[in-house]
């Protein structure tokens, strides 16, 4: 029983079998820790928006982003305006005009019938002309007239129900008699006064009246009935289901103010000037604009920018509802836009952690322009995405994975790119970095076959004598040249520069089966570049050195004293190497046997008798180490 692994040893096998078995990229422990780490700043990042969206604190911001998706909708041919405009005010006379000019522009308009005449006016006092209107308005057949509560005498909002009214503006009795319909006119902009929304009807003494847009649409469709259904959060006319908030009011797609529905002159229509069949079949709106008109509105295009009148909002009403198909809108449902806010997180917590941070950037701008072509993509089919949280999720995880990239990765390379150029070749230096973050090379500490070389310069304190403090200094440092080329050359890893001595080691901190080969061609290499510079200045005091080359296991990793980090290796492998090269001659090279037995293009190996080293009771076999071609060979040649 107690020799049986516990769950937790059983636990740790699977996940160390399963870890093992993972395929490329999983495999890479840094792409694992990666995944893991964006998927947690993922989370965070979209709890931490959720909290944002649900209490509310960037609700104006979010609608302004909201409104960026708004564009401009196609209109309906068929749908027009006859506008009460200054050109009318001056030749007809000033408002409020007789009724008598309304039931003359309904007989004008007789003579090439229109599908509907919907008055964007109030009919409120009765008026000694209201016989002869109410006579036009029923030759005609499909006319219909305006309401209005009034703000004052307006309830609370309730759930579920309609704006509510104790006083409403109706028509005068004798022109409610004979219209067909009886449309409200009530505009009630959100607190930023921006209008997004028209209520679908309104409520006074338990009589609903449904917005002039609506039932014009819904005579235009042969309606029976207008159906009304809040809880569900429709509203339907005919085919076509209209989505409602929980007061009732539905989101307005809007036309251009200037550009969008037709406009013409109410005079020129009243004139003639404008023939009568231009408008037959139409579905005619009949109001005012900035002259009779107290009051203009922003509207959501273009941020808010543009402003309409009431006559606009109820004729874009009745074109968004009689489009095919229909132009309503929506807002994203809540699970949907808690959804869509984690997708794009998660996406960009799960890529992102693996590109550097110029591609990260560039990454970012590119997922905002996917959510932005999505969101407008989705305007177009009838759902307005809460584009704000999703876009600050995006941006929030991206900054959060840039600085955990450069907390934990990049600041961390850029540590080991500067600690390893004091010691490799340059073009190494990104190898091993990447080995590095591999888990393949431990800093922590890692035993490693490798080949050490002890050069130790001799005869450095003896100058002081004879020289100045610059000249040795001077001279030291060209010695120091010479052996780091030929180090280098090969491959080497300078581990310590001590005074006049250095360590070099191969075989770490990157795999070189050679090693040991290396090593010896580093060392001839060394004799060769320092006895050529010996020649050039024969007549100047000259440096005198010994080299050992060892070849055994040794530990390496980083070393941290007083806060000064080292790359360096420990291990009896150093220590020959150091006590070889103190029996070394001036300019010669001895090695152990380990080294010795590798075969290396240009050296030549001679056996010399064992010595006794410090730490060994056993003597221990040098090899002296030559080079093949003789300097002075080589020096012919060059001349």
């Amino acid at each position: 029983m107690n020799g049986s692994p516990s769950l937790l040893q059983r636990a740790d096998r699977f996940l160390a079998f399963v870890t093992a078995h993972l395929p490329p990229p999983l495999n890479d422990p840094r792409v694992r820790l990666r995944l893991q780490a964006g998927a947690a700043i993922a989370l965070a990042i979209s709890f931490f928006v959720y909290l944002l969206l649900f209490s509310n604190l960037l609700a104006p911001l979010n609608r302004l982003a909201a409104d960026f998706l708004y564009h401009p909708s196609a209109v309906q041919p068929d749908i027009v305006i006859i506008e009460i405009d200054k050109k009318s005010l001056d030749e007809i006379g000033t408002y409020p005009w007789p009724r008598a000019i309304h039931a003359a522009l309904l007989d004008r308009l007789q003579t090439a019938p229109p599908r509907l005449v919907a008055f964007n006016l109030l009919f409120a006092q009765p008026s000694p002309d209201d016989a002869a209107f109410a006579t036009a308005i029923r030759n005609h057949g499909n006319v219909i007239v305006a309401a209005t509560g009034v703000q004052a005498a307006a309830f609370p909002n309730e759930l579920n129900s309609f704006p509510m009214f104790d006083v409403v503006i109706l028509p005068d009795s004798t022109i409610r008699d004979v219209a067909q319909a009886i449309g409200h006119r009530m505009i009630i902009p959100d607190s930023d006064d921006i209008v997004r929304r028209v209520p679908m009807a309104i409520e006074a003494n338990g009589v609903r009246y449904p917005a002039l847009g609506l039932a014009a649409a819904a005579r235009v469709m042969n309606a029976s009935e207008i159906q009304y259904d809040l809880p569900a959060r429709f509203v339907q006319a005919g085919a076509v289901k209209i989505p409602v908030d929980e007061h009732g009011s539905t989101l307005l797609n809007f036309s251009s103010p200037r550009a969008g529905i037709v406009k013409y002159s109410y005079v020129d229509v009243f004139r003639g000037t404008i023939p009568p069949a231009t408008l037959q079949d139409k579905i005619i709106f009949v109001g005012g604009a900035s002259t009779i008109e107290t009051e203009d509105y922003a509207i959501a295009l273009q941020l808010g920018a543009e402003r309409t009148y009431n006559i606009n909002l109820q004729a874009d009403l009745a074109n968004m509802l009689l489009s095919r198909p229909p132009q309503t809108l929506q807002p994203q449902g809540a699970l949907e836009q808690l959804a869509l806010t984690f997708l794009i997180a998660l996406v960009v917590g799960l890529t992102l952690p693996h590109v550097r941070p110029l591609y990260a950037v560039a990454m970012t701008l590119a997922y905002l322009l996917a959510l932005l072509l999505y969101a407008f993509e989705a305007f177009n089919r009838g759902t307005i995405i809460q584009v704000l949280y999703p876009a600050l999720a995006l941006l929030l995880t991206a900054i959060s994975i840039t600085t955990f990239r450069y907390l934990s990765e990049e600041r961390r390379r850029q540590f080991l790119t500067r600690l390893f150029r004091r010691y490799v070749p340059a073009e190494s230096v990104p190898r091993i970095v990447d080995a590095i973050d591999r888990g393949e090379l431990p800093l922590t500490g890692t035993r490693r076959m490798v080949t050490v070389l002890y050069a130790d310069l001799r005869g450095s304190a003896t100058l002081s004598d004879e020289m100045s403090a610059q000249a040795i200094l001077q001279m030291v440092n060209r010695y120091m040249e010479l052996a780091l080329e030929a180090i280098q050359t090969q491959g080497g890893t300078v581990s310590k520069p001590m005074g006049d001595a250095l360590i070099a080691i191969w075989n770490a901190p990157l795999d070189q089966s050679d090693h040991a080969a290396r090593g010896l061609t580093a060392a001839v290499q060394l004799q060769r570049n320092v006895a050529r510079w010996h020649q050039k200045r024969a007549d100047q005091q000259q440096l005198h050195f010994g080299v050992g080359l060892a070849t055994g296991w040794a530990v390496l990793g980083n070393m941290n004293a007083v806060g000064k980090v080292e790359y360096t290796l420990v291990g009896d492998t150093v220590n020959i190497a150091a006590r070889i090269s103190a029996f070394a001659n001036n300019k010669q090279v001895l090695a152990d046997t380990a080294t010795a037995q590798e075969e290396a293009e240009g050296v030549i190996l001679r056996e010399l008798s064992p010595v006794r080293v410090r730490g060994r009771k056993e003597p221990l076999p040098v090899w002296e180490v030559r080079d093949a071609e003789p300097i002075a060979a080589e020096t012919e040649e060059e001349e």
